[in-house]
């Protein structure tokens, strides 16, 4: 195969006639077929066989674990955790808060593997502002504004520390090219170990494999590469997806649901968790149907889950600290006045022991 490789390669320099633009054309499209033609097709392999490797590997890893927790206990209960090899899809409307559930994950996971992000949409100075809000609990809006308050300004200074607890690192490309994605993961993982892989988000991606008629086809083609890095390199990948119209354009109930994705076939198909952002105060719903306050509320609707049970989560989303947390149950089923709501869910001197 090298030999062939070569061969065509020196065929593309040696013409003279052709111009930059071709000349990258034709690398590109030799890159791709040397990427197909290296898919070896493995042996197979009998079930008795890999019921004995299976069993000897759990001997040989008796205690390990080859899953992550989230940091959302209600999240974990259902999923049993995230499991390396999987692709995850997290889709939400715009303004559901997909960038900081991210963020809160990035965060979370970062502590016990190092996680690599791609942002796609967001400059790294407006990420690293989400995670200095997650992190810290200081108001994303102070930050951007370089507006701090001193107390906000002293909270900063003490927590900022966190931040080396953080195997993270962040990527900014502007083009989302899968060629070039490919390539960095890889190096990141070779070199770092990087175990996570975030993607902020997956329609911002874009492959030459395709013409601009096709995008169906191409992010079918996206979705497929991202769950091939996935379980080639045992690592998890988790990207934000962006969801139709056909949600507001629906009467009635609002929540999401997988037809809502966009391209949903091949993203359906590709994913082995599909969850779903829904804030029921962003369509005006004001209670839920126990009559419980629904600000700041938001579900986790876990739609698709190749290896377990599908089911709901509650969380309470702290827009200004770009922050996802626990649903406390007990405090949800009293009734309170609200000023002490306001001052439960947005306390003046936040726990230094808080989860982000």
């Amino acid at each position: 195969m090298k030999g062939d490789l070569l061969e065509k390669l020196e065929g593309i320099m040696a013409n003279p006639k052709q111009d930059d633009a071709a000349l990258l054309g034709h690398l590109k499209n030799l890159i791709y077929e040397s990427e197909i033609d290296s898919r070896i097709v493995t042996e197979p392999k009998s079930i008795v066989e890999l019921v004995s490797d299976k069993l000897q590997s759990m001997e040989a890893n008796a205690g390990r674990h080859d899953f992550l927790k989230s940091g959302f206990d209600g999240l974990d209960k259902i999923t049993g955790g995230l499991f390396f090899g999987e692709l995850i899809v997290i889709g939400g409307r715009p303004g559901m808060g997909k960038s900081a559930l991210l963020v809160n994950l990035a965060s979370y996971l970062s502590l016990t593997v190092p996680v690599l992000y791609f942002t796609f949409d967001l400059t790294e100075e407006m990420l690293t502002n989400r995670f200095m809000a997650s992190l810290t609990g200081v108001s994303n809006e102070h930050i951007v504004r370089n507006n701090l308050k001193p107390k906000e300004q002293e909270l900063l200074e003490r927590r900022i520390g966190v931040v080396k607890d953080r195997q993270l690192f962040i990527t900014h490309s502007g083009n989302g090219s899968v060629s070039a994605f490919k390539a960095q993961c890889q190096k990141q993982i070779d070199e770092k170990g990087v175990k996570v892989i975030i993607v902020d988000y997956l329609q911002m991606m874009s492959s030459r494999h395709h013409g601009r008629n096709s995008r169906e086809l191409e992010i079918s083609y996206i979705t497929r590469e991202l769950k091939n890095i996935a379980k080639d390199n045992k690592v998890l990948v988790i990207a934000a997806s962006q969801l139709s119209r056909n949600v507001e354009q629906r009467g009635g109930d609002k929540r999401p649901q997988l037809s809502d994705l966009r391209e949903s076939g091949a993203i359906e198909q590709g994913a082995d968790k599909v969850i779903f952002i829904y804030r029921p105060e962003y369509y005006g719903l004001t209670e839920d149907m126990n009559g419980f306050s629904t600000a700041g509320v938001a579900d986790l609707i876990l739609s698709k889950n190749r290896n377990g049970p599908t089911g709901d989560t509650r969380l309470i989303y702290r827009q200004e600290f770009t922050r996802f947390e626990d649903y406390d149950e007990k405090v949800s089923s009293f009734s309170f006045d609200e000023a002490r709501m306001a001052e439960l869910l947005n306390p003046s001197k936040p726990d230094d022991d808080a989860p982000f």
